[in-house]
């Protein structure tokens, strides 16, 4: 999956929880308290920048974890919408005073995450991230590493929209709407979006309760989507590419 983002999206590897040598990530020292915390969950990651947001590959590296059970579960596709705020610590105390629970929780002396369990708000795991080095919304991204910026793919531009289905897509957008603290509005029969900082969250029906589409700003999607029909990728009428289980759509 990882050469198909960097082969055919002509994507970037910029840093990750495994050896990515092959894809110019030099290896570099992690720190302790990063690296039992990443063992602990059996993950391994590589995250590549598309403009100023980021996709997350993650892959289990054994059988008895979370993700692991969660893609025999459900199969490949989006599990998590992840949204950077100046600080975690108001949403963490909804959380409480709205009886969600957490499905995780990163607590790095440079960064920062409450996780917010879609048994309790639906559709995937929202996360709300701080950086704790540098200001708010200054360009830093410390799961990304010191990096990234020379890695950004020029066509892109980034992440506009995420896609979340559900069989009550207007009881998902407005207990995300209640943890975000931003309305959620009806757009169309049964049809629903939250506005976010330069992107948007979109709820519609559907039977797979999850993250099931990006919408990306890229030069030229419809360049794009032929490389990825060339490639044997699955693209369809409807103008989008489908890959590991999630669609990708031009940014509307």
């Amino acid at each position: 999956m990882l050469d198909v983002l960097t082969e055919v999206f002509e994507l970037q590897v910029c840093y990750g929880k495994a050896d990515l040598s092959r894809y110019g990530v030099a290896p570099r020292p992690i720190p302790e308290f990063q690296t039992a915390f990443f063992e602990g969950l059996g993950l391994a990651s590589a995250i590549l920048p598309v403009g100023d947001c980021f996709l997350e590959l993650v892959a289990p590296t054994r059988a008895d974890t979370a993700a692991g059970r969660y893609l025999a579960r459900k199969g490949p596709g989006g599990y998590m919408v992840i949204t950077e705020v100046d600080s975690a610590t108001p949403y963490a105390r909804r959380a409480a005073e709205q009886n969600v629970r957490l499905a995780g929780e990163v607590d790095y002396p440079t960064y920062g995450e409450q996780q917010m369990d879609p048994r309790d708000i639906g559709a995937a795991i929202l996360s709300f991230s701080e950086q704790r080095e540098g200001k708010p919304f200054d360009g830093g991204w410390y799961p990304a590493g010191p990096d990234w910026r020379r890695c950004v793919a020029p066509a892109y531009q980034g992440i506009r929209a995420a896609v979340l289905t559900a069989a009550d897509p207007e009881s998902v957008a407005r207990k995300w709407g209640a943890m975000i603290g931003r309305p959620a509005r009806e757009t169309e029969k049964g049809c629903f979006e939250i506005d976010l900082d330069g992107a948007r969250l979109k709820f519609a029906f559907g039977n797979a309760n999850r993250l099931t589409a990006i919408e990306i700003e890229v030069n030229d999607f419809g360049a794009l989507r032929e490389r990825c029909a060339a490639a044997g990728l699955d693209t369809d009428g409807k103008g989008e590419i489908r890959f590991a289980g999630i669609a990708l759509r031009p940014a509307s």
